[in-house]
């Protein structure tokens, strides 16, 4: 058999079982030829005994071409349940294969639905359309013998596939979360672990490297001063040494006994033992003469007070000379005392030059801020007396309460009232062009500010002066149709012609006059701009455009006067106001000064 098949027809046969084929070779092809045979006996013995109660499900990659398209659309792919000695070809297919009953699909009597393979088909297979149509007929037989499938029940059998499908999304998806988490949360706690050893470790390192030796010896000198002074020789020096010895041993525990309680325990106790104290304890202790006792007493005062390596010292009674070795619990307590002491300290030692720092900061910028608005005002009450005197040579001079009133608004004045005050100091002491007088004004005497340096008076009208540039209609400079209602003029005042009282009036009846017939429904002075802005709407584009035609390109004031359009939300962000204005503005008066 292996002989009589070529290669193309051992590819072909092969993938009638929607098997993968590898290339064929004299290594692979032995190989195939046994899966081929495997795969027909085992496909002839599937077809020559079937079970009816065992519903198999066939992957298959093409339909017989007498298929209906509507069944194409809508079969079901079954996969095979049993599991027979021979394993079956993988077939590649989709991760996730369809359950064998969709609960979304209603199955009737009359109308099998069936769902389409995803995968294209590869070849012509016969023995799988024969497979088909036997399902085929045990699916009609099944859906007479049911007839209230579709109303009453809905089949949910689990694929295998979708099964392990999501115990492997349960298994590596959630438990991947929940591991980086995990993992974090370790991580944390190892960190505060270490934290916390580290700690402890620094805590007990001071506390070691603070032990003294509890051992007290006496220096060789004194002790054999002690046996030539009692005429002792070879035993009995030794064993009067090492009794002084003792005894001043025992001496220092308890004055160091007293210390210890005195730093963790009571505070009340006094840490010193008093010289009666000891020759009590010796008279106890020891089989002794007093006599021989107060000498042991004032060999111990005077190993106190002269022997510097002596632990405890002498003055009215014995005490501490060198800090003895405090129990782990009190060291610990104290260090970590000290150290709250040590931080408390240093936080308000820092507290107190972060706080120091910016009150002087603070200061300094409050201090500066009233010297910026004393010499603000000051700059601004010249300007208005030179304005004064300018136009007004016969009264160059104005009251001091008016010029308040005008500079500084209703609810800043008793706030500033130490500038204002600083500031009529100013133009009394150091300011000689400005003379301080009081005035009669409509019959009540005011003190005010007379300008006293000559200034040429101004006699030039604020007029219009004529155009620069053509703007008629059909003109280049006209846009047509007027894309808005708003208008943006410029240059209609200079930086420092705006200091007057009715100046902004000025301003307004300038443009009314010249929009005569333009009806105007809203108009503003920006006095703080460096172009002599002035913003206007009118009642609509068309009103709009003739206002455009009549001012821009026009001389006032010796200014070249431009004009623009703006956006009408954008007009109405800025001047709220002007959306329920519709009554036209007229001038402050009828004798159109700007226009003479």
């Amino acid at each position: 058999m292996g002989e009589s098949i070529s290669d193309q027809e051992l590819r072909r046969r092969l993938l009638t079982f929607n098997t993968v084929v590898p290339p064929v070779t004299n290594s692979t092809r032995r190989l195939l030829l046994k899966k081929l045979a495997d795969l027909e006996s085992h496909h002839s013995s599937q077809i020559e005994s079937p079970k009816s109660n065992d519903i198999s499900l066939i992957n298959v990659s093409n339909w017989n071409n007498s298929a209906s398209e509507d069944e194409e659309q809508n079969s079901y792919l079954f996969t095979e349940t049993k599991k027979f000695p021979n394993k079956l070809p993988e077939i590649q297919t989709e991760k996730k294969q369809p359950r064998l009953y969709d609960s979304s699909v209603n199955i009737t009597p009359r109308e099998p639905i069936f769902r389409s393979p995803r995968s294209n088909p590869v070849t012509e297979t016969p023995y799988a359309d024969q497979a088909i149509q036997r399902w085929k007929e045990k699916m009609m037989n099944q859906s007479q013998n049911k007839t209230d499938v579709s109303n009453t029940s809905q089949f949910d059998f689990p694929s295998p596939v979708s099964s392990i499908y999501s115990q492997n999304s349960r298994r590596y998806i959630q438990p991947t979360q929940q591991r980086n988490l995990g993992n974090s949360y370790t991580r944390n706690t190892q960190y505060i672990i270490l934290l916390f050893i580290g700690f402890f470790v620094v805590i007990f390192g001071l506390y070691f490297t603070s032990i003294q030796s509890s051992t007290v010896v006496l220096s060789p000198g004194i002790l054999n001063s002690l046996c030539a002074k009692k005429s002792l020789q070879g035993v009995d020096c030794d064993t009067e040494q090492k009794r002084v010895q003792n005894l001043y041993s025992s001496l220092v525990s308890q004055v160091q006994d007293k210390y210890i309680k005195n730093q963790c325990e009571k505070s009340d106790i006094e840490p010193t033992v008093d010289a009666q104290t000891i020759f009590e304890y010796i008279s106890t202790h020891e089989n002794l003469p007093s006599r021989e006792v107060e000498e042991l007493v004032e060999l111990f005062k005077s190993i106190a007070k002269t022997y510097s390596e002596s632990p405890i010292g002498f003055d009215t009674s014995f005490n501490i000379n060198v800090q003895p070795n405090l129990p782990v619990l009190c060291a610990v307590k104290k260090i970590f005392t000290n150290m709250f002491y040590l931080i408390l300290w240093l936080g308000i030692v820092s507290l107190s030059l972060i706080s120091l720092y910016f009150g002087i900061c603070y200061m300094t910028t409050k201090s500066e801020k009233h010297k910026q608005e004393v010499n603000r005002l000051v700059e601004n009450i010249i300007d208005l007396l030179k304005q004064q005197a300018q136009y007004r040579p016969n009264e160059s001079y104005l009251p001091i309460i008016h010029i308040r009133d005008q500079l500084i608004p209703p609810n800043e004045r008793q706030k500033k009232s130490k500038i204002w005050a600083e500031v009529e100091q100013y133009f009394t002491e150091s300011e000689s062009r400005v003379r301080s007088e009081i005035q009669q004004i409509d019959g009540e005497d005011f003190q005010v500010l007379r300008w006293v340096q000559p200034v040429s008076p101004v006699t030039a009208k604020k007029v219009w002066q004529g155009q620069a540039f053509e703007t008629n209609e059909g003109s280049m400079n006209s846009p047509q149709p007027s894309p808005t209602s708003c208008l943006k003029i410029r240059h209609m005042f200079g930086p420092d012609s705006m200091l007057g009282v009715d100046c902004e009036t000025r301003v307004k009846d300038a443009i009314l006059e010249k929009c005569e017939s333009v009806q105007v429904l809203h108009l503003s002075v920006d006095r703080s701009s460096h172009e002599g802005c002035v913003y206007v709407k009118c009642a609509s584009p068309a009103e709009a455009g003739k206002a455009y035609r009549q001012l821009h390109g026009f001389w006032y004031d010796g200014k070249l006067v431009t004009v623009k359009f703006l956006r009408l939300e954008r007009y109405h962000q800025r001047f709220p106001d002007a959306v329920s204005t519709t009554i036209p503005l007229m001038p402050s008066n009828n004798e159109k000064r700007s226009l003479q």
